[in-house]
């Protein structure tokens, strides 16, 4: 075999986060979720047959009929003699990886096992397409190392191995190349699809939880992009360890059928996670944020894109069994009201749902 040794520069990366004054939230939720990469891809999906031989039991919009939200993995029944399943995702944060091919590529990982766990499935194996830019310059070949590294050293955290994949390099034209974009698919092994758990919210009455931890980690986010901040802010870090622990209480009162509804925080955090389970069922929700660690400001509350975390709804009458099982921080209830309410010690956020929704759905179209 032929083998070539070509040179390769790591950037050096300075993460420098901005002050700013907070700017009306209002505004700000209603820009994020009208966003491109946050509003809904209905429009698109369902351009594409995503039930091939009727063996799809979750399918990539989940909710009522005609108002579906996004979910977080498809579930598959492949098998006519078993009620076992596969679940299927596939991510990346091109932003993560543009400010840090490293933790971004990192993040991916993460992402990934997030999404599967959200659906009651048990992360399995992954697979990966690279695109990167022209590996003979120095710099563009080390964020492919950074980016390698990176999907090696969280995969094996996680115990999750890669058994296919591809890499694309030379995506760059004279003037620029594309970001760094480690695209993950991942599988989970679902044990039983009469079981699985989707992102939309079930009933008026169950609580709201919070699983993870929530930091200043803005680089990179759809937040700071609206700001204008694309180059400033601190990307996600990785825990594997941690996420893996939470997982793993997330599935088990999973299977002790505590939990409606899981949904995982990423692009737009925990506001747009919230806005997403609402979207599905048309069911509102009155939280109370000011539990989440008290040093951060509101908007960091909201709209950090930290990694490891999960929204998850319970059944009223099982919260104190969730909360024996998992590391999690109540944050409030669903209600039958089409408002989102979201308070932090003496500041309190009201959003109409029928609005939100309406600017979720026609976003893509406007992009168009």
């Amino acid at each position: 075999a032929i083998e070539l040794k070509r040179s390769y520069k790591i950037k050096k990366r300075v993460e420098k986060d901005k002050n700013f004054e907070m700017p009306n939230l209002v505004e700000i939720c209603k820009k994020l979720i009208s966003s491109p990469r946050i509003c809904s891809k209905a429009f698109v999906i369902r351009r594409y047959d995503y039930e091939v031989k009727g063996k799809t039991i979750l399918k990539p919009l989940q909710g009522l009929i005609n108002e579906e939200t996004h979910g977080d993995a498809a579930v598959i029944k492949p098998l006519d003699d078993s009620f076992r399943g596969l679940a299927i995702t596939a991510d990346v944060n091109p932003r993560f990886c543009k400010l840090h091919p490293y933790h971004g590529s990192a993040s991916a990982v993460d992402e990934v096992f997030r999404n599967l766990i959200a659906v009651n499935s048990k992360p399995h194996s992954l697979a990966d397409c690279l695109n990167f830019g022209n590996p003979e310059k120095p710099y563009r070949l080390g964020e492919f190392v950074e980016s390698v590294k990176a999907l090696y050293e969280t995969a094996k955290e996680f115990s999750l191995p890669f058994v296919s994949g591809n890499v694309s390099f030379y995506n760059e034209s004279p003037f620029a190349s594309v970001a760094p974009t480690p695209t993950l698919l991942g599988v989970g092994i679902v044990e039983d699809i009469r079981k699985v758990i989707s992102a939309d919210l079930k009933k008026d009455g169950n609580f709201i939880y919070l699983v993870g931890e929530t930091k200043r980690e803005m680089g990179g986010s759809e937040y700071y992009r609206i700001l204008g901040f694309d180059n400033y802010g601190k990307v996600p870090r990785v825990d594997a360890k941690k996420t893996r622990m939470l997982g793993e209480k997330i599935l088990k009162a999973m299977d002790l059928g505590l939990v409606k509804a899981c949904h995982d925080i990423s692009t737009g955090g925990l506001f747009v996670a919230l806005a997403e389970m609402c979207f599905g069922s048309n069911l509102g929700v009155k939280v109370d944020i000011s539990s989440i660690d008290p040093k951060l400001r509101t908007d960091f509350k909201l709209f950090s894109e930290s990694n490891g975390r999960w929204l998850v709804e319970v059944k009223a009458n099982c919260s104190e069994e969730f909360e024996s099982i998992a590391n999690a921080t109540k944050l409030g209830i669903v209600t039958k009201e089409k408002n989102i309410l979201i308070k932090d010690n003496s500041m309190e956020i009201s959003l109409d749902l029928i609005e939100l929704k309406e600017l979720w759905r026609k976003g893509i179209e406007y992009e168009l």
